[in-house]
């Protein structure tokens, strides 16, 4: 670099120029980091089945299941991913999904959103866990807990804080 210029503009550190760089326009003028929009969108496909969303160590989401994992891919397509070779021709026959890298033990695809649901029921995603009956939810209130206390001494006397003088 000529002349200390920094490669993100005058008066502008390293770093900075990286954070601006790395943001995306999100709704109302609010900057959302690429892995915060492909949350949102994710959560928004997951919702009406009840998956659970979770994050990867990069911060994507992730849809997992006992068999494989789906991703946000594009904000077009998602992808799904497998290590488990007797699944591949499974997913393959499902309407919507593609073939995009495909090994000798893993593979990963990928299908529009409109096949969530047959994708994640041959990886067998997770649901999130309701609870929606009655002695279930009542399960959940909070229960009194604080009952009399009884003396800390066969006698009657004492306290709780170990500090009684001892009679003879």
């Amino acid at each position: 670099m000529v002349g200390g210029a920094s490669p993100t503009g005058p008066g502008m550190s390293l770093a900075t120029g990286r954070r601006m760089n790395d943001r995306i326009a999100g709704v109302k003028g609010k900057q959302f980091t690429e892995q915060q929009r492909a949350t949102e969108q994710l959560r928004a496909l997951a919702k009406p089945y009840r998956f659970r969303v979770q994050s990867d160590v990069e911060g994507y989401p992730i849809i997992a299941g006992r068999y494989g994992q789906i991703e946000w891919f594009d904000g077009r397509d998602l992808a799904v991913y497998t290590n488990r070779p007797r699944l591949f021709a499974k997913l393959w026959a499902i309407p919507g999904v593609r073939r995009h890298q495909t090994g000798d033990d893993e593979m990963r695809a990928l299908f529009v959103p409109e096949a969530l649901k047959e994708v994640a029921r041959v990886i067998r995603a997770r649901q999130k866990r309701t609870q929606i009956s009655p002695r279930s939810l009542g399960n959940l209130r909070s229960r009194v807990t604080s009952h009399v206390q009884e003396p800390l001494f066969d006698d009657g006397t004492g306290d709780r804080s170990g500090t009684r003088e001892r009679l003879p």
